[in-house]
């Protein structure tokens, strides 16, 4: 089995070296709660389009079947298997890109959000995504090649962690106590630390940051801002997928659990659960304000921020929302707008390579 991995792992490398790398490599690193798997489903409703037009993604369903067996592990936690499998994963990866750059792909989007860690361990740090770096570096060296373009969508903290408890909580997590909501408050971990990391991380890369206030319920677009080549027209329409709970599921799930106090202490009414209070919201939102602000005013040259709703044609952004999805699809960026637009050149709207 060991003779195996290094040969998978040779014949990956040797891949690169002789040219077979002619792909542009694009990760979409999410992150959790942003539309990731709307994005994901809609790219796959439309794999034989995209493929015609030289654009191949890959998805959880592709990346979670053994394709990235070993490299979405904790690093801090790595085990000598899990780094023996890694280094297959690495051969496998190589082997793959040099086969869709046969077939004349130009384009591979990498789209799996667990590639940046995952939502139980940023609970359980009570950070945002604490060896987020430690990972993408050891992603990039398994590539083995380099990463043309990352892609990531952010998202308002108040609304971000309670998606993320909501979601945690359906999975069977205790519900969170006053002290726990304040130490995400605390939490120093911001996602302009994240950006400025992966620029450090991937200096020869691209990344593009988009809110998902703007662009949750339109994956073509943000596929648009991903791709390196045009998008083909005409694809079709994505359901909207992995919604949080309501509030009258999760006072079911609290219920099922015996957990009748919490269940009593959410609000009245359905929609989403916002989980803060009036002032850590308030503090939240002042962060992300923060945020988009230094994006705006050009991030210090770390990324492309796309901020604007340029035209799109030929596109049909996703299947018609319930009213509860139109809360969440119909979010704008409104709590922000106070914060000065960039000068000329800094905020990149528009991408102009949408066909």
């Amino acid at each position: 089995m060991i003779g195996l991995a290094y040969l998978i792992l040779h014949l990956g490398r040797r891949a690169s070296n002789w040219g077979w790398s002619a792909v542009d490599i694009i990760w979409h690193l999410g992150v959790h709660r942003t539309g990731s798997t709307t994005l994901q489903r809609f790219a796959e409703a439309n794999h034989d389009r995209l493929a015609a037009a030289g654009i191949d993604v890959w998805t959880p369903g592709r990346t979670r079947a053994g394709l990235f067996t070993g490299l979405i592990h904790a690093p801090a936690d790595l085990t000598a298997d899990q780094i023996r499998r890694g280094e297959r994963a690495a051969g496998l990866i190589g082997i793959e890109t040099a086969r869709l750059a046969a077939l004349g792909t130009k384009a591979l989007i990498v789209s799996e959000e667990n590639m940046t860690g995952s939502i139980v361990a940023n609970l359980r740090a009570e950070r945002l995504y604490p060896d987020f770096i430690a990972r993408i570096a050891r992603l990039r060296g398994a590539f083995g090649q380099p990463v043309r373009r990352v892609g990531l969508a952010i998202r308002s903290y108040d609304t971000y962690w309670a998606s993320a408890l909501t979601f945690a909580i359906a999975r069977g997590r205790s519900f969170p106590t006053t002290d726990d909501l304040d130490r995400l408050v605390t939490q120093p971990r911001r996602w302009r630390d994240l950006i400025r990391g992966l620029a450090s991380t991937l200096p020869d890369t691209e990344i593009v940051v988009w809110p998902f206030e703007r662009f949750a319920g339109d994956p073509a677009r943000t596929l648009s801002y991903l791709s390196t080549i045009p998008l083909p027209a005409r694809l079709e329409a994505a359901e909207w997928s992995q919604q949080s709970p309501d509030m009258d599921v999760l006072r079911e799930i609290l219920a099922a659990r015996n957990d009748a106090a919490n269940a009593a202490s959410l609000p009245s009414g359905n929609g989403r659960w916002t989980a803060f209070d009036d002032d850590q919201a308030a503090a939240l939102r002042a962060e992300y304000a923060e945020d988009i602000a230094w994006l705006r005013a050009g991030a210090e040259g770390c990324a492309i921020f796309h901020d604007s709703l340029p035209a799109m044609t030929g596109h049909r952004a996703y299947s018609k929302p319930t009213q509860t999805e139109t809360k969440v699809s119909g979010a704008n960026l409104a709590p922000f707008a106070s914060q000065p637009r960039p000068t000329r050149g800094q905020d990149h709207g528009t991408q102009g390579h949408v066909a």
